[in-house]
C-alpha cells in the first residue's frame, strides 16, 4: 500500500507516459512519423492513417503538442500550411516502442512473420532511427 495522497499519485512518471501512449490514434501518428523519418503534413498523416477522421487527427496531434512528442514548424513551400515533427521525447519514444513491440510478439498473438522477423515497415524504422540516435 503507498502512503503517498492521491494528487502525488497522479505526478507518477507512469501516469504521464500512459497519458501519452494510451489515447487511440497516438501511438499510430507516432510511429507514422518515425517511419517516415522526417516532417510531416496534417494530409500526409491522414494519408497514412485513412481510418482517423479529420476531427480526431487534428485532436490527436494537438494532444502530442500539448505534450512535448510533436512541434511544429512553418512550411517553406507554403507558408500557411504547417509540418509537424517529432520532438526529442517523440524521438525517446521510439525506445519505449520498440520494447512494446518486442513483448507484444514474445507474449502476444502476432503471426505476422515480417513483424516477427522486424521486416514490417514500423519494425525497420524503429530500428533504423535508434541505430542513427546511437550514432549521435
Amino acid at each position: 500500500m503507498s502512503n503517498l495522497s492521491k494528487s502525488q499519485e497522479d505526478d507518477c512518471a507512469f501516469n504521464f507516459a500512459t497519458k501519452v501512449i494510451s489515447p487511440k490514434w497516438n501511438i499510430n501518428i507516432i510511429l507514422e512519423f518515425i517511419t517516415q523519418g522526417g516532417s510531416l503534413s496534417f494530409s500526409q498523416i491522414s494519408e497514412r492513417i485513412p481510418e482517423i477522421s479529420p476531427r480526431m487527427l487534428s485532436m490527436r496531434i494537438k494532444y502530442l503538442i500539448e505534450n512535448k512528442m510533436l512541434s511544429t514548424i512553418e512550411n517553406i513551400d507554403k507558408p500557411k500550411k504547417l509540418r509537424y515533427e517529432l520532438t526529442e521525447g517523440g524521438i525517446k519514444l521510439a525506445v519505449v516502442l520498440k520494447t512494446i513491440r518486442e513483448w507484444s510478439i514474445e507474449f502476444g498473438t502476432c503471426t505476422n512473420e515480417k513483424c516477427i522477423k522486424n521486416l514490417c515497415r514500423h519494425g525497420e524504422a524503429i530500428t533504423k532511427l535508434l541505430e542513427l540516435n546511437t550514432m549521435n
